[in-house]
């Protein structure tokens, strides 16, 4: 067979499951790119693109050659391997005039500037006990079975422990911990006004957002410390949880418009405290008491480690009026996650861009807070143009906000516009690396309705390293679990969600535990599951009888017609208000269940036609379960497709897990 132009005869380097390449450790299994423990935005194309060099190095490859191999099957220019290079090399920090990682040879192609090296496979996560926060007594008293997570195997088990015992030490979990590295935790309201509760918050977000542009230092995103937030927790499990060498607390008291803020900074190691200060200030003066303190936090730990840190360059401040500041961070402060007290933020976070038409950051957690309404169904689409504004308008004012990026990411996934919603999340993984909030964001709304399901547990197992003790990840792993039928780890993974934030499993768990106990043949459990996990409409209209009936049917398939029938009568609830999008996702489930496919069908498409400017509100993850691959193998699943604008972005990022894309046809298996 001929050379393609570029081409060397030598052999690269022999096939690994693991290269390290300089400061990179590069697993092909999961598909993850880390430095130093942190995940590197890279999937898809950019990935792909990678694992070529790696296999040809240290050769040189063609453009010609990268055109047949990453991009299999699709036709593509030269133009773009240069932009799919350019894309990579902003993830990876490099350059094109003073190339670390990539080397350019203009007119022919690309290559590794450092030679990978095949290693074992070492990014292991090992999950004993749950991080030391948010678990009472009765939660240690549930028998957590413990927990076992390698980036290899995916595995993971849960240790039991004792409440006697409390929360003992966790071999081989913690990150590494640079020297040159601090957590900022929650300061501390003592002004006995918990009205005053965001004051103290924003001492601590301004700190993290300004040591974060420190070079050379590392700090864990707001996510990641405010879990521990009112949590009496060892600094020395946290540092071992958020991988650092340093804590930072402090406190915050006010009497009138006059501030006192104290501040101490501790060897995580050790315990012993390395600096500490007192400021009293004006309330107007909070801006610069943050950059003061920021500089001297950096001060004390460059004489600490006698380092070279550079000072912290000084930011703008968010807003130049005052009042508006303090409603935008009042409405961060009310937004809990839940429908009251997010509408709460949203009348707050108005008012403070009435004040300051300008203010970027309350411009894009508005766009956020819009976008999540209309993401479950509960606003009008006009709020969904009117969160795209917002996010847009942000970004000019202020380029580079993760969390605009993260909201127009949401709101293209939403929309159905799978290619720019990969886009924004990619934006906002660069503009955030650290924050795991982010990462699972980036799963729920694309990677998991995509298929892309191996890449949605990459991104999660890169949550749970940054951040151990976050539940949200506990609980997407679960899920995530539950879609590819690895029921053992759905357990394991619920239990710790559930022992990190001390509540019952809530509805979406439920569900998966209703599949879990149906695999299992535990049909009654079933039932009883299901039924726990519908809204009170759906129990009104007799959710009951037809969770009975289904599970019955998949019993006995003769009596799959009562079951059908009792489906048939829930059906025009669930384009009630107040069903949210899994449930929905859930009943073209239970119509596959029991084989009737015009009935699922139907159903779909009729999401689908609810709302025609967004994919209907559905959480459409649930295509993807063991259970739905006689509805995907059904003729109709390509028109469903179709609907869902999905094809384009599988033709940029690889199909689902297991299919193959033979140009505008996706080969079920």
């Amino acid at each position: 067979m001929p050379l393609r132009h570029g081409e060397s005869t030598t052999p690269g380097v022999a096939p690994a499951d693991c290269y390290c390449i300089d400061d990179l450790l590069v697993d092909i299994r999961v598909r993850q790119v880390t430095r130093e423990g942190i995940g590197l935005a890279i999937a898809g194309l950019s990935f792909d693109l990678l694992v070529e060099l790696i296999r040809a190095a240290p050769n040189l490859v063609s453009s010609n050659a990268l055109m047949e191999t990453v991009w299999k099957g699709i036709i593509v220019s030269p133009e773009t391997v240069t932009q799919r290079v350019k894309i990579l090399r902003q993830a990876l920090g490099d350059t094109a005039d003073h190339p670390r990682y990539i080397a350019a040879r203009r007119g022919y192609g690309y290559r590794l500037v450092t030679m990978p090296v095949g290693v074992e496979a070492s990014a292991q996560i090992t999950i004993g006990t749950p991080p030391a926060v948010r678990i009472s007594h009765r939660a240690l008293y549930i028998a957590l079975a413990a927990l076992a997570l390698t980036v290899a195997a995916s595995s993971f088990a849960l240790e039991r422990v004792n409440a006697d015992r409390g929360i003992g030490h966790r071999p081989g979990n913690s990150l590494a911990s640079p020297d040159g590295s601090i957590a900022v935790m929650p300061f501390v309201n003592l002004t006995g006004e918990p009205d005053k509760e965001y004051f103290s918050d924003d001492i601590t977000e301004e700190l993290i957002g300004t040591l974060t542009q420190v070079p050379g230092l590392k700090v864990p995103a707001r996510t990641s410390a405010f879990i521990y937030k009112g949590h009496q927790s060892d600094i020395r499990r946290i540092a071992q949880d958020l991988g650092v060498a340093t804590i930072l607390e402090g406190s915050v008291r006010s009497a009138g418009e006059r501030v006192r803020v104290s501040a101490r900074l501790v060897d995580a190691h050790t315990g012993f405290e390395i600096w500490s200060q007192n400021y009293d200030r004006q309330f107007g003066d909070i801006f610069k008491l943050q950059d003061d303190l920021a500089v001297q936090i950096v001060k004390a730990l460059r004489g600490y480690l006698k380092s070279d840190l550079p000072a912290p360059v000084t930011r703008p401040p968010p807003s130049q009026n005052l009042q508006a500041y303090q409603l935008y961070l009042q409405a961060r402060s009310a937004g809990k996650g839940t429908a009251a007290s997010e509408q709460r933020a949203l009348v707050l976070v108005g008012q403070a861009i009435s004040r300051d038409p300008d203010f970027a950051r309350a411009l894009a957690y508005r766009a956020f807070l819009r976008s999540a309404s209309v993401g479950m169904a509960s606003e009008a689409l006009p709020t969904l143009d009117g969160a795209e504004r917002d996010a847009t308008r942000a970004l000019t004012l202020s380029p580079g906000l993760g969390e605009a990026y993260a909201a127009l990411g949401q709101i293209d996934a939403v929309r159905g516009r799978w290619v720019k919603a990969e886009q924004g999340f990619h934006y906002a993984l660069a503009a955030d690396p650290t924050d795991p909030w982010i990462r699972n964001l980036y799963t729920l709304f694309v990677l998991r309705p995509a298929g892309r399901l191996r890449e949605a547990r990459s991104q999660l197992e890169g949550s749970y390293r940054l951040s151990p003790a976050y539940d949200f990840t506990a609980h997407e792993l679960a899920l995530t679990s539950s879609l590819t039928g690895n029921d053992t780890d759905l357990m394991k993974f619920a239990q710790l969600g559930q022992a990190l934030d001390d509540r019952p499993a809530i509805w979406d768990i439920q569900l998966a535990y209703a599949y879990a106990d149906a695999r299992a043949g535990r049909y009654a459990d079933a039932a009883k599951q299901a039924d726990a996990a519908l809204p009170a409409v759906l129990r009104e209209a007799g959710g009951a009888a037809a969770m009975g009936a289904l599970f019955d049917a998949a019993y006995d398939p003769g009596r799959r017609p009562a079951a059908l029938q009792a489906l048939q009568h829930l059906q025009p609830s669930l384009f009630s208000p107040g069903v949210d999008g899994r449930t929905k996702a859930f009943f073209l489930d239970t119509f596959t269940m029991i084989g009737a496919m015009d009935s699922a069908y139907a159903l779909a498409n009729g999401f689908l036609d609810e709302r025609p400017a967004t994919h209907g509100s559905v959480d459409w993850s649930d295509l993807w379960l063991p259970e739905m691959r006689p509805f995907r193998r059904d003729p109709r699943f390509a028109g469903l497709i179709g609907r869902l604008g999905l094809m384009e972005y599988w033709k940029q990022y690889g199909p689902p897990d297991a299919y193959d894309l033979n140009g505008a046809q996706l080969s079920c298996p």
